[in-house]
């Protein structure tokens, strides 16, 4: 049996339930030992503040204020669970799975989590959503590689939606 676009849609939202829930209460840590940044996609207004302490080029803790959908707030569930113990490439590549989920070019990912993303393809104008953690982190592993200390600065970051190949 073929589901139709509003049951996919449906079901996805059933499964973000479970992770959006763990994020709906703040949960920021110290700035510093922590540093801080907040991102947030123009084309749904979701916006996230990720803390983050980064320590030997790893993540060692996170913390984060979501103000997003249900996609935005389970994947800073998912991204708040994973990323600890990870480095900047690490983190990369699963954003790069990410993307390639949302646009339709691939299926899989090393966080099997995020395959849910995939009945997302369809809603580009939420794609950015899912995605604010994942730029979040690259901007403070960026500033941790070329600054003398942590720095609690909001920074706008504009993501594009994930277009098709």
């Amino acid at each position: 049996m073929v589901s139709t676009a509003s049951e996919q849609v449906s079901t996805l939202y059933q499964t973000l339930k479970k992770y959006s829930a763990e994020v709906r209460r703040d949960k920021r840590l110290p700035v510093p030992p922590a540093d801080s940044v907040t991102v947030h996609s123009p084309q749904c207004g979701s916006q996230l503040t990720l803390d983050a302490r980064i320590e030997g080029n790893r993540v060692s803790e996170i913390g984060y204020r979501v103000r997003a959908c249900s996609l935005g707030q389970a994947s800073t569930a998912i991204v708040a669970h994973r990323a600890p113990g990870l480095d900047a490439s690490a983190i990369r590549a699963v954003a790069d799975q990410l993307r390639s989920i949302l646009s339709g070019r691939g299926t899989q990912c090393d966080w099997p989590e995020l395959e849910v993303f995939a009945s997302a393809r369809d809603m580009p104008s939420r794609h950015g959503s899912p995605l604010l953690p994942f730029e979040a982190l690259q901007q403070l592993f960026d500033r941790a590689g070329n600054s003398v200390g942590p720095v609690d600065t909001d920074v706008n970051v504009t993501i594009k939606p994930s277009g098709r190949s």
